[in-house]
């Protein structure tokens, strides 16, 4: 058992952290895109979603955030508590670094009078292509809902105008919260269970492959609860189109059928034309 005063001194370490975690996933409430970005704007919106949410699992694990009386925070030492700081100031840096590269982008522009148009910036609620808007929803409110929304201070929010700045930083910030999620292995299985309750709470399975596209490459603990979500659902075919002499199969073939599940699958918006032929459904042998 761990004397009085070491454990009081412990917990402070991880009480300590409370404030640069908060002013942490605050970076990311601040921040808008320009309309520069183009067709990537929803992919990088999301990209932002994902780290933020990420960044707010970390937080839950470690017991800090609005509910951490039933989160109770992790015993660490002097020495992670520091490197933890450090890692969450970096972070931090990597917002303001792009806001005061955005910021000289902006007065130059102003200077050219042509220039202003890049300065327009989307507006996620009547910009976003709708395929991205649910899952951009569903990841703002997981995230807020570990989130005092007390917290957040009256800051003018910023923009930033090109791709090549906010790859740079949203690669940097990746890097930092992947540190975090690696300096702190005890906290791993709760973060992994969080994981699994926010890939739960998305379900869609386009929402669930788009959510694969853009944030799981760097993300392992979410990858293989996504990857077990869509294992889980069958095949999804929308938007497609048989003719001629055309044949096409949407199922599974299972081997040794007796007492293996089935799984549902899904075709929608399609036609059939010609000579074509379709299968829609499982084939179970053995």
């Amino acid at each position: 058992m761990e004397p009085a005063g070491l454990a009081v001194g412990v917990a402070g370490g991880v009480a300590g952290l409370a404030g640069a975690f908060t002013a942490c996933v605050e970076c990311f409430e601040y921040i808008q895109l320009g309309r520069k970005f183009g067709q990537d704007y929803g992919k990088c919106l999301l990209k932002l979603d994902a780290e933020k949410l990420r960044m707010s699992r970390w937080g839950v694990a470690m017991g800090l955030g609005p509910k951490s009386s039933l989160n109770p925070q992790v015993s660490i030492s002097e020495e992670e508590s520091k490197l933890a700081r450090r890692l969450l100031e970096q972070i931090m840096d990597s917002f303001k670094d792009a806001e005061r590269v955005s910021e000289r982008f902006r007065k130059h522009s102003i200077t050219q009078k042509s220039g202003t148009e890049d300065l327009v910036v989307y507006d996620a609620g009547s910009s976003l292509d709708p395929s991205y808007q649910r899952l951009h929803l569903t990841m703002r409110e997981l995230a807020s809902q570990r989130q005092s929304r007390t917290s957040l201070r009256n800051k003018t929010t910023w923009a930033l105008y090109e791709k090549k700045r906010f790859d740079n930083m949203i690669a940097d910030v990746t890097v930092f919260i992947s540190k975090l999620v690696e300096l702190f292995p005890a906290t791993q299985e709760h973060q992994r269970a969080l994981c699994k309750a926010e890939v739960s709470a998305i379900s869609e399975i386009q929402d669930l492959a788009l959510l694969n596209e853009i944030a799981c490459d760097d993300n392992t603990m979410l990858a293989a609860e996504v990857k077990k979500e869509i294992d889980s659902h069958g095949h999804n075919v929308t938007d497609w189109e048989a003719s001629d002499s055309a044949k096409l199969w949407v199922g599974d073939e299972n081997e040794n059928a007796f007492g293996v599940r089935n799984r549902g699958h899904t075709a929608a918006r399609f036609t059939v034309s010609g000579n074509a032929q379709v299968h829609i459904g499982n084939i179970n042998r053995g």
